[in-house]
């Protein structure tokens, strides 16, 4: 049985393209920010700093669990298919037109 949304519920998908431009990001280079010399006389709780790292191995194990994942999700498919077979299952189309949208802009941002 589906969950109910509440209002501002955000539901993310991560297509493999995009994990696996995230892997080559991180593997061509490091990712890291620090705070340039001229801004010393920022407060200490205004200056942000970030330093991600991955090792290798850990990208590796990433990758080979992201290729073990199924293409088809039967968990999700076969509730749908039965509702199609039952001649219940409805669509909102305002829901459909925003994970059109919402995918097609995500796959752009490259």
């Amino acid at each position: 049985m589906a969950k109910a949304r509440k209002e501002g519920d955000v539901k993310v998908m991560i297509s493999r393209t995009q994990v696996n431009q995230v892997l080559k990001v991180y593997r061509t280079r490091s990712v890291s920010r620090t705070v340039g010399k001229g801004q010393e006389n920022v407060p200490e709780a205004a200056k942000d700093d970030i330093n991600l790292s991955f090792d290798k191995k850990d990208l590796e194990r990433v990758r080979e669990l992201v290729q073990r994942l199924p293409d088809i999700r039967y968990d999700k498919v076969e509730p749908i298919a039965r509702k199609v077979e039952l001649g219940t299952y409805s669509v909102d189309p305002r829901e459909v037109a925003e994970k059109m949208l919402s995918r097609l802009f995500a796959d752009r941002i490259r």
